[in-house]
């Protein structure tokens, strides 16, 4: 049965029935659209009652439609409404100055990407349960706010929530309790969030692990030896637990004796570094996985 059947069939069923049947199709139907009623009612489900209502020329999401009605989220509630008063495909300019809601990561390890598509810079990866802001869509991607960055996550992995629910915390690049050195250098590190790797790169148009490191490190603190092994040597090496945001963090290189990788602790138990071909300049996290795994040691050159 085709969905247009299947929405009709089912528009005089329980409303818990419906949101499941609608919500399956929601990636595959993401877009924008703008009321042109006078007053658009938004319902439980085709014809059910009326939850809300919002004004002519009100931004929308569309998470899935039928042709004659839409699984819509505005400002935060999820309904149903007449696609006989929404306009389609508004655009991104349309959607930036207008929440949608909350919504709920549905999956662990979810790229949060600087752009709506899966070849563009990742900023960080969600796990599952996270909450963010949805603020708009573009290109059939759900535009969010998290922590203070904006950024995309693809409809698959994201669920629209019902009402706003409370942020986890990617690492914050302002932290009072460090010293501006260290301050310094997460905020510099932080402007080059999707660049891209770049084998023997050392920026600041692309970067292996220990050129970035390294550039960050030059600009803002002093200049240290250029691959990882040697910056590990010259360090001062501490433990997990000895971390502040601004050292250096050391890993093993796919489970091999030496040292293979590095990248620059930010706190919480987070670190931005330049991952490996095909990847760009990211958060990650030392607390699971296999940079958890593989964690040799902390580095450090600040001494204050």
């Amino acid at each position: 049965m085709c969905f247009r059947k299947l929405c009709r069939a089912m528009r005089h069923v329980a409303i818990g029935a419906v949101v499941a049947a609608c919500t399956l199709m929601s990636a595959s139907a993401l877009e924008s659209g703008k009321t042109m009623a006078s007053q658009l009612n938004i319902r439980t489900e085709p014809f059910g009652p009326v939850i809300t209502t919002v004004p002519e020329g009100t931004t929308l999401a569309i998470l899935a439609n039928d042709g004659e009605w839409a699984q819509v989220s505005v400002d935060g509630i999820i309904g149903f409404a007449s696609m006989d008063y929404i306009m389609e495909d508004v655009g991104e300019a349309a959607l930036q100055d207008f929440s949608f809601g909350g919504g709920v990561i549905s999956a662990d390890d979810v790229n949060f990407r600087a752009e709506p598509s899966t070849s563009s810079g990742v900023i960080g990866r969600f796990q599952s349960g996270t909450s963010v802001t949805v603020v708009g869509i573009s290109d059939g991607w759900f535009k969010v706010d998290y922590n203070g960055q904006t950024g995309f996550v693809h409809p698959d992995y994201l669920s629209m929530a019902s009402t706003s629910v409370p942020l986890a915390s990617l690492p914050s690049i302002t932290n009072t309790s460090i010293s501006p050195t260290r301050q310094a250098v997460l905020e510099f590190a932080a402007r080059f969030l999707g660049t891209p790797y770049k084998y023997g790169g050392a920026g600041p148009d692309g970067f292996d692990c220990s050129g970035f490191t390294y550039y960050v490190y030059k600009n803002v603190v002093r200049e240290i030896p250029r691959t990882a092994t040697d910056q590990r040597a010259a360090s001062v090496q501490l433990t997990k637990d000895e971390l502040i945001p601004g050292d250096l963090v050391f890993f093993r290189d796919n489970g091999a004796g030496g040292v293979g990788h590095a990248g620059i602790y930010v706190g919480e138990g987070q670190f931005i570094h330049s991952p490996n071909s095909g990847d760009y300049v990211s958060y990650d996290t030392l607390l699971s996985g296999s940079y958890n795994s593989t964690f040799v040691c902390g580095g450090r050159f600040i001494n204050d």
